[in-house]
């Protein structure tokens, strides 16, 4: 016996040209999943996202050379979003941690992710291959956490050329000497909390008084070391917490 069709769990992603009116067009590869995984039919319900904050409910209402059509019946403007952006500067750490944390923080929220090279990275910059790379671990990480809004991704070649592109924000770096956290700003609700992590090793002490001096405060992850990965993810928690 065939399986049954199965309703999608997950929303598709749909290039923001491709929607015109009430109408969706997805994409080859987003159409064989729900034609073929799913294996849906006209009528089927589904979800999309632009990943510029767009939600879209809609139903499969034709097939057009394996091309899925589907009709939108609501659209909401900035679905899963937090009220406020988190925007992560993170020490450039070794290639499979940077992976990990684009998975992870993109359903915490992260609006924007970028990787700093720092002076223990030992690294250079992500070129455009890698970063097209995150770009598609991001749109899974989205779709899968149910947002709308995909995170900007960027690799700087300097901490104080990061920090520089910042607008100002209520600004926090991990250190094991800081303070416990505490979100007790008195910026308006869309000042975006800024927040920098180092690579393995630490932020250097001439780096920590170049952050200290930029606005960014202290803050202690605990008493146990941490690996840049688990510690952007600890950091976008509280900050995500506190919201």
């Amino acid at each position: 016996m065939a399986d049954k069709p199965r309703l999608p769990d997950t929303p598709f992603w749909v290039e923001p040209e491709r929607v015109v009116e009430d109408r969706l067009r997805l994409s080859s590869e987003e159409s064989h999943h729900l034609l073929h995984v799913f294996r849906a039919g006209p009528g089927t319900p589904f979800q999309a996202t632009d990943g510029r904050g767009a939600f879209f409910e809609c139903v499969l209402e034709s097939v057009e050379r394996r091309i899925a059509v589907g009709r939108i019946l609501n659209r909401r403007e900035g679905w899963g979003e937090l009220d406020r952006s988190i925007q992560l500067l993170v020490g450039l750490p070794e290639w499979r941690a940077v992976e990990q944390v684009v998975e992870h923080a993109v359903p915490l929220g992260a609006t924007a992710i970028d990787f700093v090279v720092c002076e223990r990275s030992g690294r250079e910059v992500l070129g455009p291959q890698r970063i097209a790379r995150l770009d598609r671990i991001a749109r899974a990480a989205l779709k899968q956490s149910r947002r709308s809004r995909l995170p900007s991704l960027t690799s700087s070649p300097s901490l104080a050329g990061a920090v520089r592109e910042l607008n100002p924000g209520a600004r926090y770096y991990g250190d094991p000497e800081g303070h416990p956290f505490s979100n007790n700003s008195t910026e308006r609700p869309q000042t975006p909390l800024q927040l920098a992590v180092g690579p393995s090793g630490g932020f250097t002490e001439e780096e920590r008084r170049f952050l200290t001096e930029a606005g960014f405060s202290a803050i202690s992850l605990g008493p146990s070391r941490l690996t840049t990965e688990t510690a952007c993810l600890a950091l976008i928690s509280l900050a995500r917490n506190s919201l």
